[in-house]
This record gives structure tokens, C-alpha cells and sequence, in this order.
């Protein structure tokens, strides 16, 4: 019985495929198999068909332990994300995590994701040297720069920060335009006639994501009325009960707003929940936005009004701003990456 093992006729030795046994079957040097694996740009097109299609057919798996002695590095990337438990954040989150898990296949890393509380950073329970190559921390995770001084400064970890401007403590950061997208929902809220407005604020003005919606909303009516800052209602959280709780500040107004931008959808939802329970009309006594675009965002009576921002995306260029860095092809700064945002009409406002 004769078993064939390639166009040459050399059968490699039982077990595992080694870059030896490749290069042997295909009759080249073994160092040139090695950088077509590892560094493929560094071979020819042909080169690299030739390797591959070797290795595929001979059943080479990558031996990972092995090259991260030789290289030092563990081809695995650390993601520190808000708690499962924060429901509200998790639509954007998820949406985050897929096109950094897209990104990271893509370029040949693993992704190993650590869920982090508001008060306590789960990265202090482990080292991260050799767990993985460098961080990319997701909104919500700032304590993550500070917990037992894990900061690119002192640790040379490369770390990217994601829907969270972290620049003022030099990490680089991609985020959306809310400034922007506030000022596209006012804009399109004083297109509808509407003068008197309110927004419903989440954890706070100390929040991240609330400075720059409501300064965005502030400018835009400075600038179209003159008119003071809006009625501001406190919603407490990212979540449905929270905007349900500032609908009750709101339906206990002498006068009320005709318009009521929420920080985020699922705080808008919980609002026109509870006015619509108190017989009011969306959007014929007050229409009612959010921001995010989340899916649930379509399907809400009415639909919901809202800004999209590109979240699969900000994932995406997270992911391989990051491994580039990893990977030594550029120096990460303290830069600012703004990704625009678009509003999306629907019937609440």
C-alpha cells in the first residue's frame, strides 16, 4: 500500500507537521516557510500560494507556544468591558465587541475579554504581562488606566480607549461625534417648530458621554434662539426605569418642554413609557429622541427618533490600531480618532 504525501513524493514523519516537513515536501529552505507563515508580506506572491497550499494539505497547524517564545508576544489581545449586569450599555457594547472580533481574525489575534465594575477593576485580580499584548478598554472601563498604575507610561502596554475620550490621560481613544449628534437632533427638532426643549441627563454632567450630548444641544440653541440652556431632568442611568423617572420630573412641570432629547435610547424608551401612561401624546404633545440606534430603537410605538454611531466600526479600528502597535509598525500617541454620526427620522419627534 503506498500513501501519497505531495507533488514530490517525500512523506513527512508521523506526527506533528513541522515548517521542516513543508519545506521539504515543496523543496525549499525552511526559513523561507517560516516567513511566509509568520511575515508573509516578506515573500513573493508566489512564494506564499506555494506555502500555503502546502500546509493546508498536509495538515500544518501553528505551533503558538512556540512562536511566542520566539517573538515574545502572545497573539492575544485583552478587552476590559462594562459588567453584563449594565443592560443598558450592552447593545452598543456587543456591538463594539463584534468588529473588534472581526478585526483581531482578520490579522491572526485572539481576544480575551474581561468584564469590569463600575468600582472595581477585574484586572487587578491577574497580571497582564504575557496574558496578552496590549488593551483596549470599552466605555464605561476608565478605572481600568488607574487600577495598580496600568498605564501606558509605566508599563509600555499598549492601550486604546473606545466611545470614551481618554487623550487627558494620554491614551488614545476612538470615539463618536456626540457633540455632533446632539446638535443634528436639536437641529432637526427646531426645523419641527420646536422652542422649548429638555434633556434628560444619565448618570450626570461628570459622565463622559453627557458632557458632550448636552454641550452639542446647548451650542445649537445658543446659536438658533439665543436662548437659555434647556430644562434639564435627571435620569440617574443608561436604562428604561431611569427614563421612566425623569418622565415623573418631567409631567410635574408648570410648563412643560415640546421636546425632550434623551442621552441614550433606553432612557428614551422608559420616557415616552411613562408619559404615554399619563395620556400624552408622542409626538403631539412631546416628541421624544434618543442616541444610539440601538435595534430596539425600530421597533418601539412610535418609532424611535435617534442617532446612529458606528460602533461595529469603532471595534474594527480599534482592533487594528491596536495590533498594529502590537506589532511594532507605528508608535500609538495620544491621538483622537472622531467618527461621524448620522440621525435617523422616525415617528417620536
Amino acid at each position: 500500500m503506498v500513501a501519497e504525501a505531495g507533488d514530490t513524493g517525500i512523506l513527512p514523519r508521523q506526527g506533528r507537521v513541522t515548517i521542516a516537513d513543508i519545506a521539504r515536501d515543496i523543496g525549499v529552505n525552511p526559513s523561507t516557510v517560516s516567513r511566509a507563515l509568520s511575515n508573509p508580506s516578506r515573500v513573493s506572491p508566489e512564494t506564499r500560494e506555494l506555502v500555503s497550499r502546502a500546509a493546508e494539505r498536509m495538515g500544518y497547524v501553528v505551533n503558538h507556544t512556540a512562536r511566542n517564545l520566539r517573538t515574545g508576544r502572545t497573539n492575544i489581545i485583552l478587552v476590559a468591558a462594562p459588567s453584563s449586569e449594565n443592560r443598558s450599555i450592552s447593545p452598543v457594547v456587543i456591538d463594539v465587541l463584534r468588529g473588534v472580533f472581526s478585526e483581531a481574525r482578520k490579522m491572526d489575534y485572539g481576544v480575551l475579554v474581561r468584564e469590569t465594575e463600575s468600582d472595581v477593576d477585574a484586572l487587578t485580580r491577574g497580571p497582564v504581562s504575557g496574558v496578552a499584548d496590549g488593551i483596549i478598554s470599552v466605555s464605561g472601563t476608565e478605572t481600568v488606566m488607574r487600577a495598580g498604575g496600568l498605564t501606558p507610561d509605566l508599563t509600555g502596554v499598549p492601550i486604546i480607549s473606545l466611545l470614551m475620550d481618554q487623550t487627558r490621560r494620554g491614551i488614545p481613544s476612538i470615539i463618536a461625534d456626540e457633540e455632533a449628534g446632539f446638535r443634528q437632533i436639536t437641529d432637526y427638532l427646531l426645523t419641527k417648530g420646536h422652542r422649548r426643549f429638555a434633556y434628560v441627563v444619565g448618570p450626570g454632567m461628570a459622565s463622559e458621554h453627557d458632557q458632550p450630548r448636552y454641550r452639542g444641544m446647548c451650542d445649537r440653541l445658543s446659536e438658533e434662539l439665543g436662548a437659555p440652556a434647556p430644562v434639564r431632568l435627571i435620569a440617574g442611568d443608561f436604562d428604561f426605569r431611569s427614563g421612566a423617572r425623569a418622565a415623573e420630573q418631567f409631567l410635574m412641570l408648570a410648563e412643560r418642554p415640546t421636546a425632550v432629547a434623551c442621552v441614550c435610547d433606553a432612557v428614551a424608551l422608559g420616557f415616552m413609557h411613562r408619559v404615554r401612561e399619563a395620556g400624552l401624546r408622542v409626538p403631539g404633545d412631546v416628541a421624544v429622541t434618543g442616541y444610539d440606534d440601538v435595534d430596539f430603537a425600530n421597533w418601539t410605538d412610535p418609532g424611535l427618533t435617534t442617532v446612529s454611531q458606528p460602533t461595529v466600526e469603532i471595534g474594527q479600528a480599534g482592533a487594528r490600531m491596536l495590533i498594529d502597535a502590537c506589532l511594532g509598525r507605528f508608535d500609538l500617541t495620544a491621538q483622537r480618532v472622531i467618527m461621524p454620526v448620522s440621525l435617523v427620522r422616525r415617528e417620536s419627534a
